[in-house]
Parts: C-alpha cells; sequence; structure tokens
C-alpha cells in the first residue's frame, strides 16, 4: 500500500482498539430468575427493587416504614435472623456544614457466622430513597444485590470461614445518617473487617470501584483475583479519596479503620433522584454486573485472613475482557525514568540523523503542553454555550436524558483542539520535531505525576514508554516493518484512550473537560504518530476545520434530540416558608426562576428573616399566609449557674411534618439532641429528621442572657397541605429539596 493508505488504516485500526475498549466496558446480558441457586440472577434481585421502590420512602415516612418491615421479613425468610437497630445519627464529622443534619435511624442488621472468623466482611446498601423519587436505583438496586448475595451464599451449602453481616442503613439521604449512628454505637465491633457498599447515582452503565480506603494492596488484590468486572483503575480511586462531593456511606466508616470498597453506577444519570427512578429504568445487565462483582468478593474476602497486614499501596488499571493488571508503585516510577531517558535517546539519534534539532523538538513539546488545557477549556466553553442556548440544563447536578450526542461533541471538539496543535505542531516545528515533542512532552508529564503521585502517573507513563519503545523500533527493522511494529506498540494507548473517555463520560459532563479532554489531547496524540507519513502535506486545516463544524453538528443534535416533556421532566427547585410570628410567608428557590417557578418566584432576594434561614435562596416570591399550625417548644427546664444558663426543651412538629429543625445565632457553648452529645457543635442549628410523634428533646447550655432561637419544621412540599399550592405539569418534577416550612420564634427565651 501506498504510505498515506497504510497510515491511515493503522489509525483507523487503533480507533478501532478505543470504541472496542469502551465498548467492552459497557454491561451485558443478565441471568434469569431460573438460573443455579448458587450464583447471583438481576431477575431475582429485581423482584426485591420491584417490591420496594413502588412508592418515594425517604426516613420519616410511613411508606418508609413499610420497606424497612418488608426488608426484615425477606431476610428472615432466606433464613437469616434479623433486627431493627435504632439509633440517633448526625452527619460524619468529615461533613462540615452550618446546619447539622441529624435523625431517628433504623438500621436493619443481620449476620451469617462465620466457621472460624478472623474478622467481619459487611455488605451494605441504603433502603431509604429521597422524596422526589421511588429510588429504584438509589439504592433499591444495591439493597437487592445484597439480599440475592445472601441468598446465593446461603444456597452454596458452604459457610465461609468469617463472619458476613447485612447491613441496610437508614437516612442515607438525608446525610449518612445510619452508618453513622451504627458506628457511634459501637456496632463495627472489634477486630479486622471489609465493607463493600453498594451505591448509584443513575440508571445503568458499568458499576464502578470509585473508591477505597488506602493502603489498598488487598483490597485490590482481592479485586483482581474475584471480580469478573473491576471497572477500576488507581487514578479513579486517587481523585475520588482527594474530593467530598460526592459522599457515601463510605465517610462514616471510613474512620472506623475498616477496609472499604465502594462501589457504584453513575450512567444515566439524569434519573438520580428523579420521579422516575423507578422499577422500570432499571437496567438489569447494570445489576448483573454489579452483582456478580459482590458476590465474588463476598465470596473472597468471606474466606481471606483479614487480619493480614497492609501498609502499601498498589498502582492498577484495567484492560478489555476484566483483566485488572496491578503493579507496585516502583514499577511506575521505574517506567517513567526508563520513558524519560528512552526519549532523551531518540531525540538525540534524531538530532544525529539530522531528521530534526532539539530545539525544535523542544518547541514541538512545549506546544503540546498547551494542548491539554486548550482542549479542556474547549469542551468547557461548549458545555456553556449549550446551557446558555438551554439555560434548563444549569439547575442540573446529572446529565441531560439523552446525552449521547453532547459526548460525542466533546470527543470530537478535544479531537479538533489535538488535531489543530497537530497542524500547527508540523508547520513550526516539522513532521519528525512534532512526533518526538509529543512524546517528550509526555514523557515529562508522566515523570512529573510519578513523583507527585505515583498510584496515577501509568495513565501517561504505560502508553509512553510503549510508545518509545515502538518508534526506536522503528530503526532497526526494515521500512515495510515500521508502521505495523509502531501500530502494534501504540495499542496500549488506544486501550488507555478507550477507558478513559466513554465509561468516564457516562459519570458526568461536568467532569469531562477535566478528565476526558485531556486524555483525548494527549493519549490521542499518540494514536497520531502512525499518520506522520499520511497526513496531507497540503491543506491540513481542512481536518480540525472539519472536525469543528462536525462538533457543532453534533451539540446541535443533542439540543434537538433531547427535550423535557412528561417521561424527560424538568428538575425544578421551590420552597414555601411561612413566618408564623408575623404571618407572612415567600416562594424561596435556589435556582433561577424556570417556567414553572416563574409565576411564583422573580429575582428579588428574600428579606433577612427568611435569608437566615435559607442563605442559598436567590429567588423570591410574596406567598399566602396559609393556616398551617407551627411547630411547638416546651421549656421543660431553664436555670442559670456560674454564669452558664442551661434549657431543656422538648420541640414538636404539631403537622406530622418530617424534620425539625432548631437554629441560633450565636453558637451555644454545649448542646444534646435526642439524648446524643453534639462534638463539634454546628455554627447555626440542627435540622432533624424522622422526629417521634411527642418531639425531641434538646439541651443548650449558653452563657447567661437571652437566647433567641427560631423552631422550623419541614415537609416535603406536596404533602405540604398549602392550599394554594398546584402540582407542576407533567413534564416538571421537582427536586428533593423543595420543601413546605413555618417557623417560630421559640418564646421565653
Amino acid at each position: 500500500m501506498g504510505r498515506r493508505v497504510s497510515g491511515f488504516l493503522a489509525f483507523a485500526v487503533l480507533l478501532a482498539v478505543v470504541v472496542l475498549t469502551a465498548w467492552d466496558q459497557q454491561p451485558r446480558g443478565h441471568r434469569p430468575e431460573s438460573a443455579p441457586g448458587d450464583v447471583f440472577s438481576a431477575e431475582r434481585a429485581f423482584r426485591v427493587v420491584e417490591e420496594i421502590a413502588q412508592r418515594p420512602h425517604p426516613v420519616g415516612t410511613a411508606e418508609h416504614d413499610r420497606v424497612r418491615d418488608h426488608l426484615v421479613a425477606e431476610l428472615r425468610e432466606l433464613g437469616v435472623a434479623a433486627e431493627i437497630q435504632e439509633g440517633v445519627g448526625r452527619y460524619p464529622t468529615t461533613l462540615q456544614r452550618d446546619v447539622l443534619g441529624m435523625a431517628r435511624v433504623a438500621n436493619i442488621v443481620a449476620r451469617l457466622p462465620g466457621t472460624n472468623s478472623t474478622g467481619t466482611v459487611f455488605l451494605t446498601a441504603h433502603y431509604d430513597s429521597v422524596a422526589s423519587g421511588p429510588g429504584a436505583n438509589d439504592d433499591g438496586v444495591g439493597v437487592a444485590t445484597v439480599l440475592e448475595d445472601v441468598r446465593a451464599l446461603r444456597a452454596g451449602g458452604t459457610a465461609l470461614r468469617n463472619d458476613v453481616v447485612i447491613l441496610l442503613t437508614d437516612a442515607e439521604e438525608t446525610g449518612l445518617l445510619g452508618a453513622e449512628a451504627f458506628v457511634a454505637a459501637g456496632k463495627v465491633g472489634p477486630g479486622a473487617g471489609v465493607v463493600i457498599n453498594h451505591e448509584a447515582r443513575g440508571a445503568g452503565g458499568p458499576p464502578l470501584l470509585w473508591r477505597t480506603t488506602h493502603p489498598d494492596n488487598a483490597l485490590i488484590r482481592a479485586v483482581e483475583d474475584a471480580a469478573p468486572h473491576p471497572n477500576t483503575d488507581s487514578l479513579t480511586t486517587t481523585l475520588a479519596g482527594a474530593q467530598t462531593s460526592s459522599n457515601t456511606d463510605f465517610a462514616s466508616f471510613e474512620p472506623t479503620g475498616l477496609h472499604l470498597l465502594d462501589w457504584a453506577y453513575a450512567g444515566r444519570s439524569a434519573y438520580y433522584h428523579n420521579r422516575f427512578d423507578d422499577p422500570a429504568h432499571v437496567d438489569l445487565a447494570t445489576v448483573q454486573q454489579m452483582g456478580d462483582n459482590s458476590l465474588a468478593l463476598a465470596r473472597e474476602f468471606g474466606d481471606k485472613d483479614l487480619t493480614v497486614a497492609d501498609d502499601t499501596d498498589r498502582a492498577f488499571f484495567q484492560l478489555p475482557f476484566g483483566t485488572l493488571v496491578v503493579l507496585p508503585l516502583w514499577v511506575i516510577i521505574a517506567l517513567a525514568v526508563a520513558t524519560v531517558l528512552a526519549v532523551g535517546w531518540l531525540s538525540w539519534q534524531l538530532r544525529r540523523a539530522g531528521e530534526t534539532s532539539l530545539r525544535r523538538i523542544l518547541g514541538a513539546a512545549a506546544t503540546a503542553l498547551v494542548a491539554a488545557p486548550l482542549a479542556t477549556g474547549a469542551v468547557y466553553g461548549l458545555w456553556e454555550v449549550v446551557q446558555a442556548i438551554r439555560p434548563e440544563y444549569r439547575p442540573l447536578f446529572v446529565d441531560p436524558y439523552r446525552p449521547e450526542f453532547y459526548y460525542l461533541a466533546i470527543l470530537v471538539l478535544s479531537g479538533t483542539v489535538l488535531v489543530a496543535w497537530y497542524v500547527i505542531a508540523r508547520r513550526l516545528f516539522g513532521t519528525t520535531a512534532a512526533a518526538a515533542g509529543l512524546l517528550c512532552c509526555l514523557a515529562i508529564l508522566g515523570a512529573a505525576l510519578a513523583i507527585l503521585a505515583p498510584a496515577t502517573a501509568h495513565v501517561l507513563v504505560i502508553p509512553t514508554f510503549s510508545a518509545t519503545v515502538g518508534v526506536a523500533a522503528t530503526f532497526a527493522v526494515p521500512e515495510r516493518w515500521r508502521l505495523p511494529i509502531l501500530t502494534v506498540f501504540l495499542i496500549p494507548a488506544a486501550i488507555f484512550l478507550g477507558s478513559a473517555t466513554w465509561a468516564v463520560l457516562q459519570t458526568g459532563i461536568t467532569t469531562a473537560p477535566f478528565l476526558v479532554a485531556p486524555a483525548v489531547a494527549l493519549l490521542g496524540g499518540l494514536l497520531l504518530l502512525t499518520l506522520t507519513q499520511a497526513w496531507p502535506a497540503r491543506r491540513g486545516w481542512a481536518i480540525p476545520s472539519t472536525a469543528f463544524v462536525l462538533t457543532l453538528v453534533l451539540a446541535a443534535v443533542g439540543l434537538a434530540v433531547d427535550r423535557f416533556d412528561d417521561r424527560h421532566p424538568l428538575t425544578s427547585q421551590l420552597i414555601y416558608a411561612l413566618d408564623a410570628d408575623r404571618n407572612e410567608a415567600l416562594w424561596l428557590s435556589r435556582e433561577a426562576p424556570d417556567r414553572w417557578t416563574r409565576h411564583l418566584v422573580n429575582d428579588t432576594a428574600p428579606s433577612q428573616r427568611f435569608a437566615q434561614l435559607w442563605p442559598t435562596a436567590i429567588t423570591s416570591g410574596i406567598a399566602t399566609a396559609e393556616k398551617l399550625s407551627a411547630p411547638t417548644a416546651e421549656i421543660l427546664s431553664d436555670t442559670t449557674e456560674s454564669g452558664q444558663r442551661t434549657v431543656r426543651l422538648r420541640l414538636r412538629s404539631t403537622r406530622n411534618a418530617t424534620s425539625i429543625g432548631l437554629h441560633y445565632d450565636t453558637t451555644p457553648s454545649s448542646m444534646r439532641v435526642a439524648g446524643r452529645e453534639v462534638t463539634p457543635l454546628p455554627k447555626t442549628g440542627f435540622q432533624f429528621y424522622a422526629p417521634a410523634p411527642d418531639g425531641i428533646d434538646v439541651e443548650l447550655v449558653a452563657p447567661a442572657g437571652p437566647l433567641p432561637l427560631q423552631l422550623v419544621d419541614y415537609t416535603w412540599l406536596p404533602d405540604s397541605g398549602i392550599r394554594s399550592y398546584r402540582n407542576p405539569p407533567d413534564d416538571i418534577f421537582f427536586r428533593q429539596d423543595s420543601l413546605g416550612a413555618v417557623f417560630v420564634t421559640i418564646p421565653g427565651l
């Protein structure tokens, strides 16, 4: 073949590897209900989802209690002695908020005794949902997975070495409160333990091992040995450990010293906390993958010696067909050094051969370094433009319902920046210098990562090392073998690129500028090495220009395809707040007015009394003051001694609200809520979910003098009994923080 044809053919082969790698990560197929008893069946697990996700069941509601009792009955039917452990939970100390979340919780706990236990394996999921949706995926699938695990373990006929505890936590959605109460009550027990947590932030896609505790060697070795669908790498788990914007019960368990595996899926995230997070939107293939991993790991950890010390981290990444590669960190560091040396040798050889100069190579490397942030900015700008055209996207903390064309636009735009760099670099520095400069840039970045965070460096070090070896090998073989050999050595780059694109896009478009765009700009550049001799000598700008036009077309198609309707409703947020002292009411929202709320709120900021309680509200509107009964505070005692005033109150909602809050202007010296000491003290107060019908007791100690306190109770807005409230049209649904609230100043203090 001619050089041009063979070059483009080699590039097409590598592009096919990228696509196949991304495709391989997606779940496909599931086992039927008739599958053997000792294996996981998604259809069997789905029966549990259908039963518990009929309606929303947030903590403090009758439907929540029905789900709780059903799950206890299910476990007992499986031959496991299940119990309900009640307590009071609070935000984990790692969650710092001005208003502290607390709740009366009821965790479901059961135990499978081991034959010679060295520790405990905890299978965990939360059984509550948000008020805005039935919670079929979040976290009905997690609960159903745990129950199906138990059924399969029992059907296997052989008891495991270690104890297995089934822990279905309560009030996760209101702040990880059930898991925190379990830990605070000392229920974890002595000795070693492993937690396998099951979560969801969407309605499909591969279940990802997105977070672990550290050191992670023993955990990852178990995943390597047992999990058929690892779906993880050490870059992901390192980044997840460094951020706190997404939280699961992991945050409650981490301080205990338990080893933790946090599994979650995030595809089709538009259904997250949505009224259509129902059984009809559960992907059985996703359930099967999660269940296969969970059951395999329960058996793996169930027979391991959990007392073995673990004092090191590993670098790890996934290859196609479920192969997880685990490496010591020193291997990554050594490869990074070898890559720098190899690129240096290669550059020297090119200079000696007269093909280019070191100055040109370094110039090309500098421009390649700029390509990644330019791709980040371009993708970020693209999504800003889309949101300007479709402002309804701005309140979303998830993706649109039909995001696929946006995903493609992001990939093509990232590729556009890469190709534009390549055209400029070839023109400024020459073909050879552009290729060598790219390798030099990646080698330096990989070395920097290996120094700063070696567990993350594999994503650059391994494909760059392989590509450099491939380029060096072309010096030693006949010309007709050069391109095939180079293509083979570029396969790692294609695999890493495939792993870093579609599955990552499924976790959210907002992460794409910072993860996907740089991956395409850097790893995609390695694939361009096959086009060194095939790139057109003239009209090279036609390629990035065409790609940019294609980006615009894909984004336009995305806008045309993704429309809100009664099956794909728009998210809206609204609060009704009644000041019972003054008989005044406002509509409030944390979002700009949309086509539904604009009839109730405008850009006017809320007045001070309302803004103190809802500081994040940015819009407001006058509302009818409804005849809603205010919460009450009974003063049980009020004493002053040695300059300290101690007040004991009983707080109660007279309208059976699902939560009640107490707010203060000055932080007290100490506070006890529902029998639990609160330390550290929150800045402005607390909100207590699922209060008992007769209320909750609160004790505050503050400096002697006036103690102004405000009492608020909260209900889910559609259940608030507000006569002036009208349900939104079918193509709109309220976010879970849409509330009806009544507040009053506690008299006599």
